[in-house]
């Protein structure tokens, strides 16, 4: 391989090509972990302060606002998942704490 071909790889314009090509996209991993975080903070078992559990529970539960970004709704959507039925499942979790544990383990 010549040092051209090599330093054309690694330029700038594509940059672009790569990141679409890539499986891993870091705004996505970065809306999961918000996701991630909210859930562990909602039902996880470590010692929150009341108004972190409270917030959390607000995003997670409350009215979906799709449009409005980083809103549960919004961030749902973005990883392709049904905020509505996210909702649903979440509150399930409410009388079956256990479960919640269990799942949550695999957030971390």
């Amino acid at each position: 391989m010549s040092n051209s071909s090599a330093v054309g790889r690694f330029t700038p314009e594509n940059d672009d090509d790569n990141e679409a090509q890539s499986p891993v996209k870091p705004e996505r991993n970065l809306l999961a972990a918000v996701l991630a975080r909210a859930i562990c903070d909602a039902f996880g078992t470590a010692h929150c302060e009341r108004h972190v559990v409270r917030s959390a529970r607000q995003w997670l539960f409350g009215k979906l606002t799709p449009k409005i970004p980083f809103s549960f709704a919004w961030v749902a959507l973005h990883l392709d998942l049904e905020p509505l039925s996210l909702q649903q499942t979440l509150r399930t979790y409410e009388d079956c704490p256990e479960e919640i544990q269990e799942r949550l383990t695999l957030l971390r």
